[in-house]
């Protein structure tokens, strides 16, 4: 009698394991088959290489990417360089379509806030409108720039937070929207820096 229950008892215990061990199995495999939909509709990764955006983000840093049309101001951006397809930048958004731009010898203002265009003479910075953001560019942005008041539709003007050791749109001019791979969602490594990044 007892042996029969220590058999039942066996059995029993096993039909358990097997479930539960089909459940983990069918829980992982949902869990990669989604993230695998995700991965390859919405989701990239970026891996930090350079200085650029320190301190907010370090050489060796990951990144996870959202694939998306809907760009704010300030909002961290990945991007493949015109004529360089190999490569992906990382930068901050800080010009968007539509705000006012001027250009003073090699010097652009950028303006969001200004609603009836670029000042008609140079002024000096205390009398520059509230917010205007002010950048040296190299002479061929300054080229592609000088005939404009405002950003184009589907334009962005990029920086990185390290601004000394950053290749961006002051080197590069405005970034266009097919360039650009999305938005950055948050950091996964190192996992001691897990989570948003601003």
């Amino acid at each position: 009698m007892k042996r029969k229950k220590l058999i039942e008892f066996r059995l029993k215990k096993q039909s358990l394991a097997k479930q539960k061990e089909f459940l983990i199995s069918a829980f992982f495999f949902i869990c990669i088959v989604g993230l695998a939909l995700l991965f390859f509709l919405k989701i990239r990764t970026h891996r930090i290489d350079g200085d650029s955006m320190k301190p907010t983000l370090h050489n060796g840093d990951r990144v996870a990417i959202w694939r998306t049309d809907q760009l704010k101001r300030y909002e961290l951006i990945t991007f493949v360089p015109e004529n360089q397809p190999d490569e992906s930048y990382i930068k901050r958004v800080v010009g968007m379509p539509g705000d006012q731009i001027w250009v003073e010898g090699n010097a652009l203002f950028i303006n969001y806030q200004m609603k009836d265009g670029k000042p008609n003479e140079t002024i000096p910075a205390k009398e520059l409108p509230d917010g205007t953001l002010k950048v040296t560019i190299t002479e061929n942005v300054w080229n592609d720039l000088e005939h404009l008041d405002v950003i184009p539709a589907d334009c962005y003007f990029v920086l990185g937070d390290n601004r000394t050791h950053s290749t961006d749109s002051r080197h590069l001019g405005l970034i266009k929207s097919e360039q650009i791979e999305g938005t950055v969602m948050f950091r996964y490594y190192p996992f001691s820096s897990i989570g948003n990044v601003n």
